[in-house]
């Protein structure tokens, strides 16, 4: 699968977990923690394969990969921090909401920078043999992860 369909998906499933958390009753506990759970492990495998695969190859292609790629990573590591303080409260803490309302917005403002700007240079920089080639490659670094956390 093409790079960045795969990282397109990616963002959906996140999306759609997001909106199932928001949709959730405050008091079915049990569903939101499990929602959160899954919104953690998706959105850890997702960065790791990017800043693992993805980004080192724009990073490669010239000047402005490495000033795009940056900034995702400055976004890696807002939405890395926010997920940490979110993971030490309790669902019924007084500022979660907050917290995972901030999270929701930098998630939701990160995808559209990435699905913009960095998709596009991409696609302009990238044949679609090495997108095929970088979706593989972020397909099985994936598989990896994902096994490891379920470990």
């Amino acid at each position: 699968m093409n790079a960045l369909n795969l990282l397109k998906k990616d963002h959906g499933s996140v999306r759609t977990l997001f909106s199932r958390f928001e949709r959730t009753s405050k008091t079915d506990l049990e569903r939101r923690n499990d929602l959160l759970a899954q919104i953690r492990r998706e959105i850890q495998v997702h960065s790791r394969a990017e800043q693992e695969i993805f980004y080192p190859a724009l990073k490669a292609l010239n000047g402005e990969g490495r000033q795009l790629v940056s900034q995702a990573l400055n976004d890696h590591k807002d939405i890395n921090d926010l997920l940490t303080q979110i993971s030490r409260l309790k669902l019924t803490a007084k500022n979660f909401d907050d917290k995972f309302e901030a999270l929701f917005e930098i998630v939701d403002q990160h995808v559209e920078e990435e699905e913009g700007e960095i998709f596009r240079f991409a696609e302009e920089n990238c044949s679609q043999h090495q997108l095929e080639d970088l979706g593989r490659q972020i397909q099985e670094r994936k598989r990896i992860l994902d096994q490891q956390l379920a470990a």
